[in-house]
């Protein structure tokens, strides 16, 4: 191995150390429903056990300092009967309503809305949808958020640093050292724009850490800041 290899491999590791120890500092233990969840239904057609699960996964794993940031904010996700999609959003205008499995808006405070479909039909979806979809999800509000405490913008905003990290690691999940699952890769393949991408990155750190990162290590590490700048500047204690 010549030295210039052994460098590289130094500066890897190291780069992936910080990277682990940043996952570590913002990450708090598991919550239980005694903590309460901001999820609830939007009519008696959903099933409350889909409303269980989705609970579980949101406890499970968004970190509980953003967890109480966005409470804090009037946070709240509301799970929608997949033949009634989007019933709260005014959706005139939209195309293909019915294939929208969640979507985030913030215009009274922060909603997440997510479809039935993935947890009451989940053959009909790739592997962990409704984990995919609600981290997802919550990603928008990462980049939201981040933009308004740094005084950005109130919009999705990318920076021009995660642009540049997105274009040049936008296909990793195509190489063979990639070892994400391939239900999380039909995510990521379908995120062709930046700020789709931002959310997806966020819901693989939330659910496949070390891969997200070992694929990702760019916008992985452009994520975690933004979390990590969040929880350090959000005023909730």
């Amino acid at each position: 191995m010549s030295k210039y290899s052994c460098a590289v491999s130094k500066k890897t590791f190291i780069k992936f150390l910080a990277l682990a120890l940043l996952v570590l500092s913002i990450w708090s233990p598991l919550r239980s429903y005694a903590d309460g969840s901001p999820v609830s239904k939007c009519s008696s057609t959903v099933k409350d056990s889909t409303v269980t699960t989705y609970s579980t996964y949101y406890l499970s794993f968004i970190p509980a300092a953003l967890q109480d940031i966005y409470v804090a904010d009037g946070g709240n996700i509301r799970v929608y009967a997949e033949n009634d999609p989007l019933p709260e959003i005014d959706t005139s205008g939209w195309t293909n309503v019915g294939n929208i499995i969640g979507y985030f808006e913030w215009s009274s405070g922060p909603l997440i809305m997510l479809s039935t479909k993935p947890v009451e039909r989940p053959k009909a979806c790739v592997t962990d949808q409704a984990q995919i979809s609600i981290c997802h999800e919550f990603g928008h509000y990462i980049t939201i958020k981040s933009n308004m405490l740094r005084g950005i913008s109130t919009d999705y905003r990318i920076s021009a640093e995660f642009e540049a990290a997105f274009n040049a690691e936008k296909n990793n999940y195509t190489l063979s050292s990639c070892k994400l699952p391939s239900g999380y890769k039909k995510n990521i393949s379908r995120a062709a724009a930046s700020v789709e991408f931002y959310a997806t990155i966020f819901a693989g750190l939330m659910l496949y850490p070390e891969d997200t990162m070992a694929t990702f290590p760019t916008c992985s590490a452009l994520v975690l800041d933004d979390m990590n700048y969040i929880i350090n500047n959000a005023g909730v204690k």
